[in-house]
């Protein structure tokens, strides 16, 4: 399987945990939306369902992880078979979605609603929580520490706004020293680093210090 490019990886997913409720003839659904960046992430946050619902019947869910071959399941967890997860997986991949989880929790009303009355109220409870939790694009970046004297820090001000790192986007912190805490998208990145080594090497920067492990974050639509 090739290796994933983080650095200019970018996908759909919900902008928001959400969860809503459905009433079909006293049946009580509840859609709930997560984002899930792996199927043991998936699984785990599944697991957590009957315990928030503890009296629900079933607890039927489908996810979509990855991206360039996503991994793709679902669950009818107990109702008849593909009257709950094929809907819930159909939602997910109607808005486009990666890495989503969606759980659709029912609570029995004592009628019952037929094959065609399940994939209707499950499709309909995925795609309430679907549009609640609303889409978004998401990219991975890298945590980065500085720190230089004040002497610098005009110039590191200046480096860091010009790279688009203005006021909102870059967390200053003013000590013993002049600190600044950012989170950087792995494009960016690379072509910063050059840039911010050359500070170092002449003195500029007494600290820079990249995060080990990449996470995700809302796409940033430019580079300032």
């Amino acid at each position: 399987m090739a290796e994933v490019d983080l650095e200019n990886l970018i996908f759909s997913a919900p902008r928001r945990d959400a969860d809503v409720e459905l009433t079909v003839k006293r049946s009580r659904f509840i859609g709930s939306v997560r984002m899930a960046l792996s199927a043991d992430e998936a699984g785990a946050a599944i697991k957590a369902f009957p315990a928030l619902y503890p009296k629900a019947n079933h607890h039927c869910w489908a996810y979509r992880v990855g991206i360039s071959s996503p991994l793709e399941h679902s669950s009818d967890a107990g109702e008849p078979a593909g009257t709950a997860g094929r809907p819930i997986l159909g939602m997910i991949k109607r808005h486009c979605l990666d890495n989503t989880l969606v759980v659709v929790t029912r609570y029995f009303g004592g009628i019952k609603l037929g094959v065609r009355g399940l994939i209707d109220a499950y499709g309909e409870a995925a795609e309430l929580a679907v549009n609640e939790a609303g889409a978004v694009e998401m990219q991975y970046y890298n945590a980065l520490s500085l720190t230089c004297g004040y002497d610098y820090s005009k110039t590191l001000l200046t480096s860091l706004k010009k790279w688009g790192f203005d006021e909102g986007r870059a967390d200053v912190s003013y000590g013993e020293d002049v600190e600044a805490s950012l989170e950087v998208p792995l494009a960016l990145r690379r072509e910063i680093s050059p840039q911010l080594e050359e500070m170092r090497a002449r003195g500029l920067l007494s600290k820079l210090e990249w995060g080990e492990e990449p996470f995700v974050r809302e796409r940033w639509p430019n580079k300032g």
